[in-house]
């Protein structure tokens, strides 16, 4: 009789927190980053003399429905995506800048400019012409100037963004060494926190859009995250990462406490880092090329020709300052348009021929091979062809992540159909184990006045 008693009161415990768990799931299914969990159950009972005697069932364990090698590959996806999304991000910025709506490029400029001493050659003499020589130089060294500023700002913009990614990332090491410290205790009194490890695995997802890092769980149930093989959270204590910006190098060094230096190659920070040394730079030293290629091949020429008013040779360009961010026509130039070199003889005002020699240089390769229209277009071209290659790369990444994302959530997702299933299962067993009390009671009851 005892036996029966034993087997109804496990089945009832049973049932109840199978219910108890599929209630959970079902009042959970719109919730961010929960995992289904199951019931496991396992038969109990004991070996007679001439039988075995069946004893109820056990409650094993409370499982998390979920594919932990499905998240790595996720993460992976992810740490990739987000490096290239921020890279298009800063590409699209730089396209704006480099290639404008209106047309007046710096190709242009720099076509403008030729045309203007092609059109002084025909005529040397001309007021209007040289006037409009010199604003056409002045609106080339203003372009080249507005391009240099806007690449600059942007490298300053991602330098303070790769500090306030810094920061995030911190934030939520310490966020999940915080939830490392709940499932360690949990554990060790031989339970699981799931709520915990829900909320674990949702600050991995976002680690993974900051940078690239790999995880190992440890035998007590915490995560330990390496970057570049450097630990930065062990099952202890997170680690305070700091950024060390090399502002004339274009450096940025991320340090550990100890100062070791953490190298991310993935996720935002890594881009951030990619596009500060390395890829704004190149961009800057080209714009710099040309500006340099302007300045010698001009005064190189124009040194040799005269103007109208006197033999003093002359630069056209100042030759103190080649880079784009502070190239200037030569302020003698400036200030009086007949000492424009159009002539390449002393005392003939009629003579364009210098004129006709400097606008020749459009056809010359001195930038790096390359005639300076040609290198101009492949400058302001550059961001766009990189952000066309980068957003094919991102429809196949996107992709990928989604489709891990769907079969992630056919395994951990909940679903109502499913579980409201599980909940009649659970109530049947439970009324089942209900009348099996039921008759053992009255079985009871019946000896009990047999006795009497």
């Amino acid at each position: 009789m005892n036996t029966l008693f034993e087997i109804s009161k496990r089945g009832l415990r049973a049932a109840e927190r199978g219910l108890a768990v599929t209630s959970n799931n079902i009042v959970n299914a719109n919730t961010p980053g929960y995992t289904r969990q199951r019931v496991e159950l396992s038969p109990d009972g004991m070996q007679k003399t001439h039988f075995h005697a069946g004893l109820g069932v056990n409650i094993t364990s409370v499982n998390r429905l979920r594919n932990e090698m499905n998240d790595v590959l996720i993460n992976e996806k992810r740490q990739d995506l987000s490096f290239m999304e921020e890279k298009a991000r800063v590409f699209e910025q730089l396209q704006a800048v480099m290639a404008t709506d209106s047309g007046m490029d710096l190709d242009f400029r720099i076509s403008r400019l030729f045309d203007a001493f092609s059109s002084l050659s025909t005529d040397p003499q001309d007021v209007s012409l040289r006037n409009n020589l010199i604003s056409e130089a002045t609106q080339l060294t203003a372009k080249m100037g507005d391009l240099s500023n806007s690449i600059e700002r942007t490298s300053d913009l991602i330098m303070n963004s790769a500090v306030n990614t810094v920061n995030s990332i911190n934030s939520l090491l310490e966020e999940i060494n915080h939830l490392n410290k709940s499932i360690k205790l949990a554990q060790a009194q031989g339970k699981e926190d799931h709520a915990a490890l829900d909320k674990r695995v949702q600050k991995l997802e976002q680690l993974s859009g900051f940078t690239d890092y790999d995880k190992r769980i440890t035998s007590t149930g915490a995560v330990e995250i390496s970057i570049g093989g450097i630990k930065i959270l062990d099952e202890n204590k997170a680690s305070s990462l700091k950024t060390d910006i090399n502002t004339v190098d274009n450096i940025i060094y991320i340090r550990m406490p100890n100062s070791k230096i953490v190298e991310p190659r993935g996720g935002r920070l890594g881009a951030e880092i990619e596009m500060f040394q390395t890829s704004i730079p190149d961009l800057k030293k080209s714009l710099d090329g040309i500006a340099e290629a302007l300045v010698n091949g001009f005064n190189e020429l124009h040194s040799q020709g005269y103007g109208l008013d006197d033999d003093i040779s002359r630069n056209f360009f100042d030759p103190d300052y080649t880079s784009a961010a502070e190239i200037r026509v030569n302020s003698s130039i400036l200030s009086n348009h007949n000492h424009i070199a159009a002539s390449t003889q002393a005392g003939e005002a009629g003579n364009g021929d210098m004129a006709a020699i400097i606008a020749n240089l459009r056809d010359e390769p001195l930038v790096n091979g390359r005639r300076f229209v040609d290198s101009a277009i492949n400058l302001i071209t550059r961001p766009g062809a990189e952000l066309s290659n980068l957003r094919s790369q991102i429809d196949a990444r996107e992709a990928e992540v989604n489709m891990l994302t769907i079969q992630q959530e056919r395994e951990a997702g909940v679903s109502i159909d499913e579980e409201l299933s599980q909940m009649i299962k659970f109530q049947n067993a439970y009324q089942g184990a209900a009348r099996v009390m039921s008759a053992a009671q009255q079985m009871y009851d019946t000896l009990i006045n047999l006795a009497r």
